[in-house]
């Protein structure tokens, strides 16, 4: 899937509008990442945790594009 470590199963959470992913490992833990940007993931203990972090991901997406527009 190329998220996580190989020995780490994930199951898909959700995908939210603005391309955020989430993904849940075996673990219990939520893996965060984002279509824009692609090399970059975040872990979250918790679902309400996944959701915070894209939407700080939003919030640092929507000012870089302010500011180059």
């Amino acid at each position: 899937m190329g998220i996580g470590p190989a020995d780490k199963e994930l199951s898909f959470v959700n995908c939210t509008g603005s391309g955020c992913l989430i993904h849940r490992e075996t673990s219990g833990r939520y893996v965060v990442s984002h279509a824009a940007v692609p090399d970059g993931q975040l872990h979250a203990a918790t679902l309400a945790g996944a959701y915070a972090a894209c939407r700080g991901w939003d919030a640092v997406l929507l000012r870089r594009m302010n500011s180059e527009g």
